[in-house]
């Protein structure tokens, strides 16, 4: 005769205890996934069930406790208080992230020209190799000199008593300030074009031996960044200029044979060598200061200190007598000479352009566009460089699109077989269909400890995703779970007298060939019966 009991039809002689009483255990934690992002896991766990309880036995009327010596024949397997997660595997790429190709320049953006303002004939040019510092004129145009300021806005109008107040104002005061010309401190540095003003424009015309008329005519001046390189001169004297017509380029590069260059794969870091132009070697520097001009004795500016800094660094400091400030003096020239010795370029103490290429990271050649016995000039792709951060490639399967999200914490399963823990950096919204792979999602993940990757390139990996976690529960293997008749789930454990019983449990969570089972009267450490 069959009892029921909690809805599970049992022999009279089980007393099962209702699975809606208190655990005696402490509660699981369990770290899920939105139900939107877990995608059919709850799907796959049925079907995981059906495929286990296939060939175990389907409880109906049948005896439910097994003699001493049916109980010697069984298998058992233990009930573990464990941690259960159900993980994803994905197919990775370990590579670097690719970046723009390095174009040989005498500056970060190229030659860099300046334009006559107003229309005219050149009467007058800097010398090719001078540098113009502020205050100073750059060329002539009619016989009216053109003024060298500095200021990121450029020269725009005429700046007079008549003009309104503006930030070209503003920097016209600053410069007239640096160059020596409020001595009073009658300026407010507004960008008010005051009497003051006028006045200080006037003193620098005396100094400059032109027409003091107070007043800077527009194309009269030039607001620039810094000291102007004169590289080339586009024009010559007697040349016919209108507005927008270049006049002179302020950097420019030697160009020639290439000697010597890195490898595809080479890591290059500040101070190394990018490649040679007959013999001349050309140098890394990472900062995000440009090098855009000659630095020799008397140059100041953000460059100057860089180059002093680096020359500190790499170990040439002229005996201790170099400081690391913005002024190029006579121990830079002994320190940079030194330097130069050491890795073979022409010794004379000047920074020229073309010496010095800058990037604001070290890079990982990628891609080399040169070769040994190849010409270089101005503009000539070098290099597609490569950060040298390990990033691995994934291609998420339209289906898995919500699998993972930027800011996700993964697993790498390396070639050799070791896990490392990584970051998802970026998942792709745009979807990419092709033949091969079908419609995917790019998504990049980045290596927490970027020296596992040291000597890898294009390395096949696994990706492992957590999809859903359980932490602290119980569990026994899904074969061990018998279905009732009536429905519900129950397992057969070992009463320890020789003796078998049924116990009713709640199945959960399944991963790995393991079920999660929720009971008052299961405990870790006893045995199920499996099959």
């Amino acid at each position: 005769m069959m009892t029921e009991t909690e809805g599970i039809s049992t022999p009279e002689d089980v007393d099962l205890e209702s699975t809606e009483e208190p655990l005696a255990h402490e509660p699981a934690v369990r770290t899920t996934k939105p139900w939107w992002r877990r995608g059919s896991i709850w799907i796959v766990g049925v079907a995981v069930i059906a495929a286990g309880v296939a060939g175990i036995w389907l409880l109906s009327d049948s005896e439910s406790s097994t003699t001493t010596d049916t109980v010697a024949t069984l298998k058992f397997a233990e009930v573990q208080r464990t941690t259960l997660e159900d993980v994803t595997t994905l197919d990775g790429t370990l590579g670097f992230v690719a970046g723009d190709p390095l174009i040989y320049a005498g500056s970060p953006n190229g030659i860099v020209t300046i334009a006559a303002g107003a229309p005219g004939t050149i009467t007058s040019l800097s010398d090719e190799g001078a540098t113009v510092e502020e205050g100073e004129i750059l060329y002539a145009r009619d016989e009216q000199p053109v003024i060298v300021f500095y200021g990121d806005i450029p020269a725009y109008r005429t700046l007079n008593s008549r003009t309104a107040d503006g930030a070209d104002v503003l920097q016209l005061e600053e410069a007239l300030t640096r160059l020596g010309y409020d001595e009073d401190g009658e300026f407010d540095l507004d960008g008010d074009f005051t009497y003051s003003t006028q006045e200080a424009i006037k003193a620098l015309q005396e100094d400059l031996g032109i027409d003091e008329t107070g007043a800077l005519q527009f194309g009269s001046y030039v607001f620039v960044k810094g000291p102007v390189f004169v590289g080339e001169t586009l024009v010559e004297i007697g040349s016919s200029v209108n507005p927008g017509t270049p006049v002179i380029a302020t950097s420019t590069v030697p160009g020639g044979t290439v000697t010597a260059v890195a490898s595809e794969g080479d890591i290059l870091d500040h101070g190394d060598t990018l490649f040679v132009v007959e013999g001349d070697p050309v140098t890394l520097f990472v900062t995000d200061v440009p090098f855009y001009r000659t630095l020799d004795v008397d140059s100041i500016g953000d460059d100057v200190r860089v180059l002093e800094e680096a020359l500190t660094s790499f170990g040439f400091d002229a005996g201790g007598a170099l400081v690391v400030d913005d002024v190029f003096d006579e121990a830079t020239t002994d320190a940079l000479a030194a330097w130069q010795a050491s890795i073979g370029a022409p010794v004379d103490g000047v920074l020229n352009i073309g010496e010095i290429m800058v990037t604001e990271d070290p890079i990982r050649i990628a891609a080399s566009h040169i070769s040994i016995g190849s010409n270089v000039a101005q503009g000539t792709p070098i290099y597609t460089p490569s950060t040298s951060t390990s990033v691995v490639s994934v291609r998420l399967p339209a289906e898995d699109q919500e699998l993972i999200v930027a800011g996700d914490s993964v697993t790498v399963v390396m070639p050799n077989g070791d896990d490392e823990p990584a970051s998802v950096t970026t998942v792709g919204n745009i979807a990419i269909r092709s033949q091969e792979f079908g419609t995917y999602f790019e998504v990049e993940i980045t290596l927490d400890r970027q020296g596992a990757a040291t000597g890898l390139d294009e390395a096949p990996v696994d990706v492992d995703v957590i999809d859903d976690r359980v932490e602290n529960i119980l569990v026994v293997p899904v074969t061990a779970l018998l279905a009732l008749a009536e429905g519900g789930y129950a397992v057969q454990v070992d009463s320890g007298d020789g003796q078998t019983r049924l116990i009713a449990v709640e199945a959960g969570m399944y991963a790995d060939g393991s079920v999660e089972v929720t009971s008052s009267e299961l405990e870790a450490g006893m045995k199920v019966i499996v099959p």
